[in-house]
């Protein structure tokens, strides 16, 4: 079996601070544009779900456009 490989501390760094800037950047969105968001992922994870077991009324995807 293998060893596991420690991260570079540097690049550590690098990916909370990405993962930072995008969790402020997705803060400051508009409302209509979270919602946006928020349907095309029920929209993407539908299918995938639907495959697994039958869903629930109020699991379907809203059918709204923001």
């Amino acid at each position: 079996m293998g060893s596991i490989q420690r991260p570079d501390p540097g690049e550590m760094d690098r990916i909370f601070r990405t993962k930072r800037e995008w969790h402020k950047e997705q803060a400051s969105l508009s409302m209509k544009e979270k919602v946006r968001i928020l349907l095309s992922m029920q929209r993407a994870d539908y299918p995938l779900l639907k495959r697994q077991r039958r869903l629930e009324w109020w699991e379907k995807p809203w059918e709204i456009e923001p």
